[in-house]
Parts: structure tokens; sequence; C-alpha cells
């Protein structure tokens, strides 16, 4: 009789940078790995690069398996064939959106995961604040608008707010709504959908990304946020570690804590994103590995550690001792937020990929693109990261990057303008603008 080959399910493709890594780490603790994912479709100016990039991403996997819609059933019946001839050793959603579908997975073939309740509760907001606000968790007032009276009441009362749709990500449909004007836009694209409405929170915001093993917390990392302009929440920039006091750190993990036992989270990561008002509101959270590149920058914070820890977890094996920090390191993720305009040029004068310390620099522009800041995380144009040993050696990496790369915009009034891609990463590390003029 033939011996099977052990194997990771890899459920959903996400074109975060966070694949290629988890692959390797599986291949080195000796899985094949097997990703069952939807061909990608998706309608941006950057359709034919995102795709390129789709089609190097599933060819990591020894095993690709694209499916037309990954339901459940489809999911099942697909692991059910792929059964026959491998040993299933571990399951893991590469997507926010297949989280459930991976629980179930796990459910049935005795796999570690969050659980299912975990993943449910992970994919709906409205029961993320009605599961805080019933065990004492703080969360600003909120509603679910099915009606547009109910909204407009809300607005009312409340305003501004926030409104969400009640299961998405990559912040889509995500609005800040000061008006009745605002919410009677909101209303039309949202098309009679049942939407969460929450207060405005004005604070910062961290993300909490916790390895969680049978329950406990094993690693715990903190990630600063850059936002995009307002009345969009898109996340622009991603810096690990962000920088915290001892206290703030105790209010970030312990509601990552508590989230974890109000949703009996098993194992995974936990990816809690929440803000500081004084007191600290859970924005939202899930199961699955953080986007942007996130676990990359966790990784090389934690010296390379980080995901063949998370892989042995999913795999059951006997794990080593939790990595740790190195000190000084940073690393950050930018994705290009440009103001509206024109693009007239794009300068390069050196291939930004080969300055150390540049990570997939990629940009999507061309001479004559309209552009505007991002509405979600499908409308910015190009995006890279950037792993540095000190604050020093960042601002060295940043530098290296202007002077070789910068894009001449032309505004409305005909104005034109050099922009820089390092201005956002700077505004956020170092609280203002300091790159040079190309």
């Amino acid at each position: 009789m033939t011996a099977k080959t052990p194997a990771m399910l890899v459920i959903g493709l996400s074109l975060s940078t966070g694949l290629p890594t988890f692959v390797e780490a599986c291949h080195r603790q000796g899985v094949a790995v097997v990703v069952i994912c939807e061909p990608f479709q998706r309608d941006t100016p950057a359709a034919r690069q995102l795709t390129e990039l789709y089609e190097r991403r599933l060819a990591l996997a020894d095993v690709p398996v694209e499916v037309a819609v990954l339901d459940s059933v489809r999911v099942l019946s697909a692991v059910q064939r792929l059964a026959n001839n491998l040993e299933l050793k571990g399951v893991y959603a590469d997507s926010e959106k297949h989280v459930e579908v991976a629980a179930r997975v796990a459910t049935i073939y005795d796999l570690p995961g969050p659980g299912l309740r975990a993943a449910t509760i992970s994919r709906n907001k409205v029961m993320q604040r009605l599961l805080c606000a019933a065990h004492g968790v703080a969360v600003p007032p909120f509603t679910v608008a099915t009606t547009a009276d109910e909204a407009y009441a809300f607005l009312a009362e409340h305003a501004p707010v926030v409104a969400k749709p009640c299961s998405s990500s990559g912040s889509d449909g995500v609005r800040r709504l000061d008006c009745a004007a605002d919410l009677k836009d909101y209303l039309a694209e949202a098309r009679n959908a049942p939407f969460l409405l929450e207060r405005y929170l004005a604070g910062r915001e961290i993300s909490v990304e916790c390895l969680v093993l049978d329950g406990l917390p094993m690693l715990t990392n903190f990630t600063g946020k850059g936002k995009g302009a307002e009345p969009y929440f898109v996340e622009t920039v991603q810096v690990v570690p962000a920088e915290l006091a001892a206290g703030q750190q105790t209010a970030f993990a312990g509601l990552a804590m508590r989230i974890i036992e109000l949703t009996g989270m098993e194992t995974g990561i936990l990816h809690l994103e929440a803000i500081d008002c004084g007191t600290v509101y859970p924005v939202e959270w899930a199961v699955r590995e953080p986007g942007h590149a996130v676990m990359d920058l966790i990784n090389w914070r934690y010296g390379g550690q980080a995901t063949p820890f998370l892989v042995g977890m999913h795999l059951r094996h006997d794990l080593p001792q939790v990595p740790a920090p190195a000190a000084e390191r940073i690393a950050l993720t930018v994705f290009i937020d440009l103001p509206p305009g024109t693009i007239v040029r794009v300068r390069q004068d050196r291939d930004p990929n080969t300055i150390p310390g540049v990570v997939d620099f990629d940009f999507y522009g061309s001479p004559g693109d309209a552009t505007g800041y991002a509405h979600d995380n499908w409308s910015t144009f190009g995006a890279y990261s950037v792993w540095a040993e000190n604050r020093t050696d960042l601002v060295r990496v940043l530098d290296d990057l202007d002077a070789a790369f910068g894009v001449l915009l032309r505004a409305a009034d005909g104005g034109e303008t050099w922009c820089c891609v390092s201005s956002q990463a700077r505004a956020e590390i170092f609280g203002h603008d300091a790159s040079p003029t190309p």
C-alpha cells in the first residue's frame, strides 16, 4: 500500500506576501501544501498585475486546486477527493471570507484550528458588538440599521458615525458619515442591505496579533496603523513594532485575551484591531493571518521564527521555545495612496527592489492615469515593504527609495507636484513628511 503524502490544506488565496514564507515553513516541517482557491477576478485599475501576482502565489502550491465558488459543499467535496491520496495534517485559511469553511474542515478531520464558534463570530461585526456588550467589554454606541429611518435616527443622535457592512473585509464599504447628505449617499450604495452604524471614535488604532495555542496566547505582537484620508478608513501603513507605553501594551493585550476567552478560540492567529481613546475599544477582529504583509513584518521582528512556530501549532508538532523579538528591528508595509490628480510621469532611476531593505516594491500607475485617495484596499497604486535593523537604517532605506523613484502628479488646477512614495511612512513613524524633493 502506497504511503499517503502528509499535507497542509490552505483554503483561499490571499495576495498578501505571507504565503511564500508559510509554504517554506510547511516544506521545512515535512508537509506538502495544497491550495484550494477561487480564480482571481477583480475589476481594478491593476487587474493585469494582480492577476499575475495571483498566478505566482498559486504556483507556490505543491497541489493547486481551483474551485469556481469556495462554499462549504464544494470545499468539503474537494477535500474528500484529496484525502484519498494525502494525509491531512493541518488546515489554514489564507483569506478572511474562508475562515468558516476552514473551521468546518478542521472539525470534520479533527485538525487544529480556531474552532467554529470563533470563526463564525469573527466573520460578523454585529455578533462581535453584541458579544462584547453582553459581557461588559466597552464598545461605542451602535445599531444595526435595517431601514433608512433607523439609520437617520441613529445619525441624528450620535453624529459623526461610521457605517460598516455587517460582513466584509479590506475596508470595503466602511465610511464616516457626518450628516444626512452623507447617509443618503451611503444608503444608495448599500442597496437595502442591513449595515452596522456606530459612533465615530477619534484615537490611535493598533492591531494585536496573537499566536494562540489551545486557547493561550503564545506570542503577542503590536502593529501600528496609518490610515488614508477620511471619510474612508483604508489602512495604508503598517509598522511593527507599534510604539506603546507599558500600560497601553497591557490594555491591548488584555482586550485580546478577553476576546479569546469570549469566543472560545482554540488554535491559530487572532488579529484584533482596537482603538485607544483613553479606553481601548475593539474595532473588529479576525481569526486568520493579517493582511498587508503584517506576518512578514512580524517574522522580520522575530528573526524569521514566527511563521514556522505558527505552522508547527497547526501541525501539532513539538514546538520550540516561543520566538523572542529582536530589540531594535523595525519593519513596515506601505500601500501607495496618491492624492487626486493625473499621473504625468513615473521616474525610476533604479529598480527599488535592488535597494537593500526594500521588499516587494510594486507600482501600478502609468502616465495618464487618474488618481485619488483610496476608498478600499484595491484602489491604491502599489505597495512595498521595508525591513530595517533600526530607525537609522530605516531612514537610509527611505532616502534611497526616494532617490530611486518618484511620481509627478498634475492637480485639477494644472499645478504639478512630485510625490515621494516614502511620505506616508515618514508621516506615520516620525510624525512629519521629511522626504526629500525628487
